[in-house]
């Protein structure tokens, strides 16, 4: 049986540098340089999160934080206030919220394609 109450949380005193994949969501307090992967699950990257990565790819992604880095989300990406985010945004439901600082390009036309892709370098690893 699945349990849907599982979860990952990188608290706000570690700083990972690397991949990151997990088969559950995903909560950041702390700081992660590196590649983002779990494209079945969200990803949640709090006002203490900071986050340099080449690329993110998750079902949705919420962010409170700071993120350097490409966003792909099968679902939707939030940006919440006093978030600061720059790179490349990819989904179908992309939501800025006044007080968001956003400096990057959007995309919600290929996402579908992407995140088919994204699925398939996961299973082959790379």
């Amino acid at each position: 049986m699945k349990n849907d109450d599982t979860h990952t949380t990188i608290a706000s005193g570690i700083s990972l540098s690397g991949e990151l994949s997990a088969a559950e969501d995903v909560t950041i307090h702390g700081r992660i340089d590196g590649r983002i992967s779990v494209p079945d699950h969200a990803v949640t990257i709090t006002k203490s999160g900071n986050v340099k990565a080449t690329r993110i790819v998750a079902r949705s992604v919420i962010v409170s934080g700071t993120v350097d880095a490409n966003i792909l989300a099968g679902e939707r990406i939030h940006l919440l206030p006093g978030t600061s985010v720059r790179g490349h945004l990819s989904a179908p439901s992309i939501v800025l919220v006044d007080g968001a600082v956003f400096n990057g390009t959007v995309d919600p036309d290929h996402t579908e394609t992407a995140m088919h892709v994204a699925r398939y370098r996961e299973r082959r690893g790379g």
